[in-house]
């Protein structure tokens, strides 16, 4: 594994992150078979939790622990099949697509959520589930970006974030831009020597391969979006990449949930409480542990935005656009107000913003630019608005930032065209529009 150390600067604070990486968690590729809905040991009969999940890893298995159990009894248990799991994987292969089990076992404590991560045969995931400790066991998944579609020609939805209604050309902000409030970036990774980033941005952590930059593009995109000098709406918000997917877009619900215990745990040492944001553009099935997460990181002072996802379909079908405890985000056509056609909808999604055409940080050089569509895009015009109410209005609270993105939004009296009934109307806002009236503001 590459070792990479990044520094990062903002006005108030220098901190040094180096790029953990401990275990890559393996994301096997995708096959035919392996994509069968669903997999996990019909035969055999595995308790799993996720029955209806589609797109399962074949004998990955995500295990939960009660949270009536201490640490200890919980670590005892991991230990023993940790060291079992060792001993039993040597030279055995998955029934299902004939590849060697492996031999790692990975564990999470995320809060209240203690899970660990392991490849195993029926016998063995049925003699887990059997402890009185486990609460249950879900089938690993396959985890992916949010498919998006370059095109050419784009428009901004910047300015859209700071006008009542489209058709604007210019985005008008505070001059505090998010300083002081650090938003982790769950994806693909970033270029972090981008110049939109001007030394904000750091990869902290790697848990789905060697590289450790930004491949795919997605991620940097993302981070751009959040907090890039030209594209960003918290243009001085520090930017920690968290490496979840890899090169192809691909990563699974464990290398997410390893994802996400970094974040926890980062939050708790760094004191970063009330005064950190968090984007996952991502989509996967289902999975109660994935949303557990989310909540847990909410209870924590984390401000959790997740995309809403593509499949212009419910999006409490899939997770974390699922979890309670998130600001799920529903993308439009900034200059007409209409719903993407491929935005997912429902009572999950709790607020809109541009996602047809948004341009920002391509990783073919330095200067790279890139166009992109999806709720992946919107995802962090809102995780960018986050920071910038943070820092702001000094908001540490997860329930008054929420608060505040949705009377923001309301106040505008812009509603999303073309919505599906029972879905929030609100396209999200940071309340320039009204006019600065005194306040400092910056016009980009």
């Amino acid at each position: 594994m590459a070792s990479m150390r990044a520094v990062f600067t903002t006005l108030a604070l220098l901190s040094i992150f180096t790029v953990l990486v401990g275990q890559v968690i393996a994301v096997p590729a995708p096959t035919a078979e392996s994509l069968r809905a669903p997999y996990p040991s019909q035969d055999m009969g595995v308790p799993i939790r996720n029955h209806g999940a589609k797109n399962t890893i074949p004998n990955k298995y995500i295990v939960v622990y009660g949270d009536e159990f201490d640490d200890d009894t919980v670590g005892a248990h991991q230990a023993y099949w940790a060291a079992t799991i060792a001993r039993r994987n040597i030279g055995k292969r998955s029934l299902v697509d004939n590849r060697l089990l492996n031999t790692n076992v990975h564990t999470f404590t995320i809060g209240a959520l203690r899970a660990m991560a392991l490849e195993a045969d029926d016998t063995s995931a049925i003699e887990i589930n059997s402890a009185d400790e486990v609460s249950y066991i879900e089938a690993d998944t396959y985890i992916h970006i949010n498919n998006a579609i370059t095109q050419q020609d784009a428009t901004t939805g910047l300015a859209r974030m700071s006008s009542s209604k489209p058709g604007a050309t210019s985005y008008i902000y505070h001059d505090s831009a998010g300083e002081g409030i650090t938003a982790f970036i769950v994806d693909t990774g970033i270029m972090t020597d981008h110049e939109e980033f001007e030394g904000r941005a750091v990869l902290a952590f790697n848990s789905v391969d060697d590289a450790d930059t930004d491949e795919s593009g997605h991620g940097s995109h993302v981070a751009g979006t959040i907090g890039g000098k030209t594209f960003g709406v918290a243009k001085r918000a520090t930017l920690v990449g968290v490496k979840v997917m890899g090169q192809n877009g691909l990563g699974s619900l464990s290398s997410t949930l390893a994802g996400l215990d970094f974040v926890y745990q980062t939050v708790r040492q760094r004191r970063l409480s009330g005064k950190s944001v968090m984007n996952l553009s991502l989509d996967g099935d289902l999975s109660q542990a994935l949303n557990k997460a989310i909540d847990t990181l909410r209870a924590e002072g984390v401000v959790p935005v997740v995309s809403a996802g593509n499949d212009n379909t419910d999006a409490g079908n899939s997770s974390p656009s699922s979890a309670p405890g998130a600001i799920t985000v529903g993308a439009i056509d900034q200059t007409t107000d209409q719903r993407a056609w491929f935005s997912n909808f429902g009572p999950h999604v709790d607020v809109f913003a541009p996602g047809v055409n948004v341009e920002s940080v391509g990783i073919h050089s330095t200067t790279d630019t890139r166009i992109l569509n999806g709720t992946s895009m919107a995802s962090p015009h809102v995780a960018g608005l986050a920071a910038y109410l943070m820092a702001l209005e000094n908001i540490t609270s997860v329930d008054d930032v929420e608060a505040r993105v949705t009377t923001l939004a309301a106040a505008t009296g812009s509603q999303v065209h073309g919505n599906v009934k029972g879905t929030a109307p609100w396209i999200a806002n940071n309340g320039m529009w009204a006019s600065a009236h005194g306040e400092t503001c910056l016009v980009a």
